[in-house]
Order: structure tokens, then C-alpha cells, then sequence
């Protein structure tokens, strides 16, 4: 019978589409929605501010749903529950955060909120508020040492309004502004052209997908002419866009590279983090391609932003980048600084993968430092998820065995090695190659004999016409020098 009435009481965990969209929004958020619910200018409905603000409160309790009758009861009290009118509220409350979500944006755009003061002026025909308005939202854009592309737009239609106040249609002998108009639309659609067609080169190489964009060669003939060195806001995504058309012409990379050092920490957050991704992965392809000078670039753009902070956002840097800045450096030698690093920025990793993150790239510090029992007591009884990293530890530990002389769990290694590398078939087909070759030469190297010179040119000779398709090749190369 007990157990019946457990069951008869047991609260429903319900989730729906306003619960899920509070729980995206942080605590300050929280507040100022419902400073925003209570507003009697935009809610009519005191029952809004009170349903969020019980659904807030089980949010930031951490529970994982809600029961609609103890709401319903609180909402409404000694009224029989109504699915139907519970939907209706909640589907009201989401409109409002909508509405809300919305004004956040708004109110953080100072150029917007001048343009629209000024249309409703120039609609209304409010003559006093014309030529202020006007001179504040031209110098909120014009005191700006870099113009992102939605500046571009803000300036036409502050142009536009300034067409309309003046009233150039109906005025036959005064000259209008149209060239400042024409002006503006065009470095907007040229900009917005610029990343379109960039994001369409980068999605036809890595999804081999196809797009038909009109205006692409008239575009570029047109910059040909253009002064665009005059307008580096403009040459920025010009030159980015040409290290993808036209990637065998370095120069167009280092007239990026001068464009990016530039401007970086006056751009938005968000572009200079896409502009910074875009020179990275044209690094990369060339480093793929053999041009191992672009390692030190890749390192020094890398560095370059770290300290700028332009891939910390609110203060958090993504484990990806951490590890990746971290290795370029390990390659390159600069074993301080990558210990530094390392140690410095673990406070930024994401919280839930921290400690994993920290804990992988500090055991990789130690490989090059030569502390193979310290790599050993980190990453010896450790599974990484992603698979990039859980790759790299078992590389680690691979020559971490060697190093040690430990050839006998080191050929119980290779095997285990193998079978983890059969059986994940998500592991891209190149990339597992390259890794059973890895295993291959290594299982061949600890059986060599040293004094065997005729082996040993052989399997020197066997690595250099294979090295494309063998992972760590330069390690291979340097373990049989010193045998």
C-alpha cells in the first residue's frame, strides 16, 4: 500500500519549449526579464512575470522539469488545472521572451537605436529631433577606428533617412546624396559578398558540395580596379577570400596576416575569431602540403590572438584550441613556453572537460621533457572521447614504451593499438593508414639490429618514400640514427 501512494504522489517532470529557452539564459538574464515581465509598457499580464519566475526558480534549483498543477495551483489558485490554458500561458510567456531576447540586442547596439530614433523622426516629420539625431548616429559610426560590415549597412540607412529628411525627390536644383548611398550599399554587398563566397569554397572542399553564386567573376574584376587598401575593412576579406581562390599565391596570405595584426582587437569579437580560424587553415593546408614554414606561422598567428584574447569568450578558451596551440608549440620545440601555456590557461578551460584537457596536454609536455614516468602514471589507464586526442595519447604512450626500453609491453601495445584502430570505423580512412604504418615500422624498428647497416639504410630508404602515409615519420627517422 505504501508503495501504491509513492507512486499516487510522484511529482511529473515536465519540459517544454519556454522551460528549455530559460535555462539557456544566465542569472543576470534572468533578472532582467523579469524587470522586463513586470513593465506594464510592454506586459498587460501580471500572470507572465509570475510563471517565469517560478520556472526561473526550479531552473536555478537545477531541477530537470517542472510539474504544470503545482504552477497551475499558483497561477490560478482553486481553479481546476487547464492543459489547454497552461499551453496558452506558456506559449504567451514565450512570445514575450522572445520580445525580450530581442530588446537585449537592441539595447547594446547604440548605431540601431540612433537610426531608428531617427526613422521614427523623419517619419513623423519631429523637425527638433532631425539634425541631432542625424549628427548622433553619423558619429557614433564615424568615431569608430573599424567599420564591421553591418557598419556598412547602418551607414546607407543612415544615408537613407538623411535622402528622406531632406526631401531630394521633390527638389529639382539640390544636389543629393546619393554617391554617399551607393557608396555604402556597395562596401556592404561587397563585403557580404566576400564571406559567401569564402564559406562556399571552404564547404565544396571538406563536403564536396556545389553552389551556383551569381557575381562572382565581375565581383573580383571589379576589385581588380578597386582601391581596396583604401578600405581595410574591405582588403581584410578581400585578401582572406583570395588565400582560397588563388592559394598558391602566398602574398595574398601576408597582406592578410598585416590587415589581421592590425585591426584584431578593434573588430568584433566573433569576426576576428572567424578571420583568425580562416588564416589558421590556410597555415594548415600548407603545412599538410609540406611547407613546414608555415609551422612557425601557424604557431605565431596562434600566439598572436591568445594574447590579444581573441579565442577567450567570457573568459572561457575551447579545449580544442588549448591543445592544439599547445602541440604546435611541443613541435616546434618551445617546450617552456608550452608548459607555461599549459599551466597559465588551464583556469579557462570549460569546466566539465578541464581536468581531462589539463591533464593530456601536460602528460604531452613530459614526453618532450623526457619524464616518461610521469607520462606513464597520467595517461596510462586514461580513455579520451574525442577521438583526435585519444589518438594522440596512445601515440604518446607509444613512445613513451620505446623511450623506456619497455619492448615487451610495448609489443602487447602495438597490438592492442591495432584493434583499437580496426574497430573505430569513424576514424577517417587516411588517418588510420598512416596510424598502421606508424605501427608497422615501429614493431620493425625494436627488431632491427644496430649493427645490421644494410637493414638499416633499407628501412631508412623504406620511410622516406612512404612518409606521407605515415604518421610521426620524423621521430621513426630520428629513433634509427640513434640505434
Amino acid at each position: 500500500m505504501a508503495l501504491s501512494n509513492k507512486k499516487a504522489n510522484k511529482v511529473e517532470s515536465h519540459s517544454n519549449k519556454i522551460w528549455q529557452t530559460l535555462k539557456c539564459l544566465n542569472h543576470e538574464q534572468h533578472l532582467r526579464l523579469l524587470r522586463f515581465l513586470r513593465s506594464p509598457y510592454f506586459i498587460s499580464s501580471k500572470n507572465m512575470a509570475s510563471l517565469a519566475e517560478w520556472l526561473i526558480r526550479q531552473i536555478e534549483k537545477g531541477e530537470e522539469g517542472f510539474d504544470r498543477k503545482q504552477i497551475w495551483n499558483k497561477l490560478f489558485p482553486g481553479d481546476p488545472y487547464d492543459d489547454v490554458n497552461f499551453r496558452k500561458q506558456c506559449s504567451e510567456l514565450m512570445r514575450h521572451t522572445a520580445t525580450f531576447m530581442a530588446h537585449e540586442n537592441f539595447g547594446a547596439d547604440e548605431a540601431r537605436q540612433a537610426i531608428e530614433t531617427l526613422s521614427f523622426a523623419v517619419q513623423h516629420n519631429i523637425e527638433p529631433a532631425l539634425q541631432g539625431t542625424m549628427r548622433q548616429a553619423r558619429h557614433l559610426l564615424e568615431e569608430k577606428s573599424y567599420h564591421s560590415f553591418g557598419d556598412f549597412l547602418s551607414n546607407f540607412k543612415i544615408e537613407r533617412q538623411h535622402y528622406a529628411m531632406m526631401d531630394y525627390a521633390v527638389k529639382v536644383n539640390t544636389r543629393a546624396n546619393l554617391e554617399e548611398l551607393s557608396t555604402q550599399l556597395d562596401l556592404f554587398f561587397l563585403l557580404e559578398k566576400l564571406k559567401i563566397f569564402s564559406a562556399a569554397i571552404s564547404q565544396q572542399r571538406t563536403g564536396n558540395f556545389q553552389y551556383k553564386l551569381q557575381f562572382l567573376a565581375p565581383i573580383l574584376e571589379h576589385l581588380k580596379n578597386y582601391p581596396v587598401d583604401d578600405v581595410p575593412e574591405l582588403a581584410i576579406y578581400y585578401y582572406s577570400f583570395l588565400t582560397l581562390y588563388e592559394e598558391d599565391e602566398v602574398a595574398h596570405y601576408f597582406k592578410f596576416r598585416r590587415l589581421l595584426d592590425r585591426f584584431a582587437t578593434l573588430m568584433p569579437q566573433q569576426e576576428a575569431i572567424e578571420l583568425y580560424d580562416s588564416a589558421l587553415h590556410y597555415c594548415t593546408g600548407k603545412i599538410n602540403k609540406g611547407d613546414r614554414s608555415f609551422f612557425q606561422e601557424y604557431f605565431d598567428l596562434f600566439e598572436q590572438a591568445i594574447k590579444k584574447g581573441v579565442f577567450l569568450q567570457n573568459g572561457e578558451l575551447a579545449a580544442w584550441r588549448y591543445t592544439n596551440i599547445a602541440g604546435a608549440a611541443l613541435g616546434l620545440g618551445k617546450i617552456e613556453w608550452a608548459e607555461q601555456f599549459v599551466e597559465t590557461y588551464k583556469k579557462h578551460l570549460p569546466a566539465e572537460s578541464r581536468q581531462n584537457t589539463y591533464t593530456f596536454n601536460l602528460a604531452r609536455v613530459y614526453r618532450f621533457q623526457k619524464r616518461f614516468d610521469d607520462v606513464l602514471a597520467l595517461l596510462q589507464n586514461v580513455e579520451y572521447e574525442d577521438i583526435g586526442i585519444n589518438l594522440i595519447s596512445k601515440l604518446t604512450l607509444l613512445i613513451t614504451y620505446y623511450e623506456r626500453k619497455d619492448f615487451d609491453v610495448l609489443e602487447s601495445f602495438l597490438d592492442s593499438f591495432r584493434v583499437f584502430l580496426t574497430r573505430h570505423k569513424h576514424i577517417p580512412q587516411q588517418r588510420r593508414v598512416s596510424y598502421l604504418n606508424l605501427l608497422k615500422y615501429t614493431r620493425q624498428i625494436i627488431r632491427l639490429t644496430p649493427v645490421d647497416k644494410k637493414a638499416k639504410k633499407k628501412f631508412q630508404d623504406d620511410i622516406l618514400q612512404n612518409k606521407g602515409v605515415i604518421v610521426y615519420h620524423e621521430w621513426l627517422l630520428e629513433k634509427l640514427e640513434e640505434l
